[in-house]
């Protein structure tokens, strides 16, 4: 009997997986369901025996690899997400199948067989994971590994708001809010800036203190407040301070 692990928020999703699963022709056992970071890193925090993590990556409290990246699984994982932004983390991530939603039947059965194939044939597992180690320290950083699009939630339904849209974020607390040109307030599926600033290209986004993020492209000028600290005005006419301790490297980060 093969002991499976569901990481996913969305009932519907989940319920889908399952039905799925339950297709298949070999004995599984569905051991633990998960639905949140938090959840993750505790059932991680302990010990477990798993055959393999079925794992979504955007969780209602954050990045999924946020608890990886704490204790590593235990087990291969198929990832299945909506976004295709995070295919070189999944294979960093103990992940050997990334299937893309809506994904079909017989895209699981082919993850579900490539998992069958390394388990029956251990002896190259070791070979598989220094050959992909070999590709990546290769690859250069690709910008695919920061998010294009953000899914928000909004009631009962789902939006994405583009990356490039966004002109600045800003923290309250565990609440994280991103501001468009137009001013419009949009609650990210993140609960702290150091979660965000993960997903987001460095190169465009800088925190300028404690608790605001700005894009470079969406700054219309600067000037000085007072020592050491500097008034941005941008896109959407907000008016931003940098922190004096943050001064100094947003202006590297500009190149002035």
């Amino acid at each position: 009997m093969f002991k499976i692990i569901i990481i996913e928020d969305e009932p519907l999703a989940r319920s889908k997986l399952k039905r799925l699963l339950m297709d298949l022709t070999d004995d599984i056992s569905i051991i633990a369901e998960l639905s949140s970071v938090a959840e993750v890193s505790a059932w991680l925090a302990q010990p477990n025996e798993v055959d393999l993590i079925f794992s979504d990556i955007e969780l209602s409290d954050g990045n999924v690899f946020q608890s990886y990246q704490q204790q590593p699984p235990p087990c291969p994982v198929i990832f299945i997400t909506a976004y295709d932004d995070f295919m070189l983390n999944a294979f960093e991530n103990f992940g050997i199948g990334y299937l893309l939603k809506p994904y079909s039947s017989d895209k699981l059965q082919q993850a579900w067989q490539k998992f069958r194939q390394l388990r029956c044939q251990p002896e190259t597992e070791p070979l598989l994971v220094n050959q992909l180690q070999q590709l990546l320290q290769a690859l250069p950083t690709p910008k695919a590994n920061y998010l294009s699009r953000i899914a928000v939630r909004q009631q009962q339904q789902i939006y994405f708001l583009q990356v490039a849209d966004i002109v600045y974020i800003q923290a309250d607390g565990s609440l994280i809010m991103a501001f468009d040109e137009q001013g419009k307030r949009h609650y990210l599926p993140y609960n702290s800036l150091p979660a965000v600033e993960a997903v987001l290209d460095p190169e465009r986004f800088f925190r300028i203190n404690r608790s605001e993020i700005v894009q470079s492209q969406h700054i219309v000028r600067l000037e000085r407040y007072c020592k050491n600290t500097l008034t941005l005005y941008l896109a959407n006419n907000a008016q931003l301070k940098t922190s004096q301790s943050r001064t100094g490297d947003f202006n590297r980060w500009l190149g002035i």
